[in-house]
This record gives C-alpha cells, structure tokens and sequence, in this order.
C-alpha cells in the first residue's frame, strides 16, 4: 500500500509549506531591504553560510512540495482520463525533483 495524501493532509501540507514559505520570503526581504550595499561578494557570503543555505535549500523543497500538492489536486479534479491522469502527474512530479535537485545542487555548490 503506498502512502497518499488525502483531505485534511494535503490541506495541512499546503498551510505548513505555505507558513515556511511567507516567512522565508519575509526574512530574505528584510535583508535585502535593510541592507546597505548588497554586492556579488556580500550575496555570496550570505548564502554561503549554513544557516541560510539550508533555510534556502528546505524554501525549495517546501516550494516543490506546495507545487505538488497544489497541482495534483487540480489534476485529479480536472482529468478525468486515467491514463492522462497519470501522465501527468508522473510528467509534474518528474518536472519538480529535477528543479529541486537543481537548485539544491546550486546552493550547496556555494
């Protein structure tokens, strides 16, 4: 049997990926903001440190994650062909770890 989210879970995986997300967005705009001379080597010194890598590495998972369960929902509301249905989504979740993986590697390349 596998694992799937159903009502209450996905809805729950929505709000906590949503929550991570806003306050991501926030702090990184409080930065930005509040910072006098962003230049390439002060950007690089950011997010070459490890807390912000991995707060920036776990916005992009939780960004996926959100993508997902967002679009699965609209793809089993809306197509109604099984065989649509599943390529579909196998084509949007092999779409989203590709870009994870992108963008992880990017980050923890820094």
């Amino acid at each position: 049997m596998t694992y799937q989210a159903k009502g209450l879970q996905a809805w729950l995986f929505q709000r906590l990926t949503a929550a991570f997300m806003a306050l991501y967005i926030l702090y990184f705009l409080g930065v930005i903001l509040t910072t006098s001379e962003m230049t390439y080597v002060a950007w690089l010194e950011w997010f070459s440190h490890p807390l912000m890598n991995t707060a920036s590495g776990l916005f992009f998972i939780h960004l996926a994650v959100h993508a997902w369960v967002g679009m699965r929902d609209i793809v089993l509301d809306y197509v109604s062909n099984d065989s649509l249905r599943l390529l579909s989504l196998t084509c949007i979740s092999f779409f989203l770890i590709i870009i994870s993986l992108g963008m992880l590697r990017i980050l923890f390349s820094l």
